[in-house]
């Protein structure tokens, strides 16, 4: 797989500490999703990785051990890459997983999206449970506000700064009035005839106290409840003091598609 293969590449870029050639192997804008922020580098230019503070912190190499696709079109990827990284005596120093984004851009694949964490095992059975549990009623409640065109509602599980890819656009929403947060649902009638939305098949693929990354489908329906559209989607919703919101959302091309392109 080409873009497995601008992962490995990347990876052998960052074992020698060279932010140059990393760029190669980006997409842009790219997105590293740190606990309760975002670092985006608009340009190749704008990315920088600080290997001095990593080896500071003990840090000599990494390795990538496991590749998982969650979702697949022919131009993202969204997939899950368990790593290690290794202290100066060939120690593991930490053991975790990492979501990624792989978009492919004038003909080339390259990472977009980066969020890591523990892996499952790291952190007590219950408190995955909880997680998943919070989490999960959070996007239901997303979808109920949503359905109700109540933006108030919908600010209740969305977080600020957002940020959100579909095909080759980005929207980064920096306040609750900016889309993604904020939704026009007067247009969304006049040009698709919208009248609601459903989520199904929801599945948690990464699982830490603080944030859920779920794979599902959600489709929307005209007024006469005729089914439109159907788009795969990978949601990262995360908590923020006692609030469980959505931050990120990676969606695929649309499966089904009645509406013109």
């Amino acid at each position: 797989m080409l873009a497995q293969q601008e992962l490995e590449d990347f990876l052998e870029d960052w074992n020698r500490g060279d932010s140059d050639a990393m760029r190669e192997h980006l997409s842009f804008p790219h997105i590293t999703h740190g606990p309760n922020r975002f670092v985006i580098a608009e340009t190749r230019e704008e990315f920088f990785q600080d290997f001095d503070l990593l080896r500071s912190q003990g840090w000599r190499r990494s390795t990538f051990d496991r590749f998982e696709v969650l979702q697949q079109s022919e131009d993202k990827i969204n997939m899950l890459v368990d790593f290690r990284r290794y202290g100066a005596d060939d120690e593991v120093i930490s053991d975790m997983q990492v979501f990624y984004v792989m978009s492919l851009q004038d003909g080339r694949w390259g990472m977009q999206y980066r969020s890591g964490g523990p892996k499952p095992g790291q952190f007590p059975a219950s408190r995955r449970e909880q997680a998943v549990a919070a989490a999960e009623a959070a996007l239901h409640e997303f979808f109920a506000a949503f359905n109700a065109a109540d933006n108030e509602a919908l600010f209740a599980v969305n977080h600020v700064p957002q940020a959100i890819l579909f095909e080759q656009n980005f929207i980064y929403g920096e306040n609750r009035a900016m889309p993604p947060v904020q939704v026009n649902f007067g247009r969304l009638r006049d040009v698709e005839d919208w009248s609601h939305s459903e989520a199904e098949n929801i599945t948690p693929v990464q699982v830490t106290p603080d944030k859920v990354v779920f794979e599902f489908e959600f489709h929307r329906y005209d007024s006469n409840g005729e089914r439109y559209r159907t788009v795969p989607a990978a949601w990262v919703i995360t908590r923020k003091g006692e609030k469980w919101g959505v931050e990120f959302r990676s969606l695929m091309a649309p499966s089904f598609n009645l509406m013109n392109p």
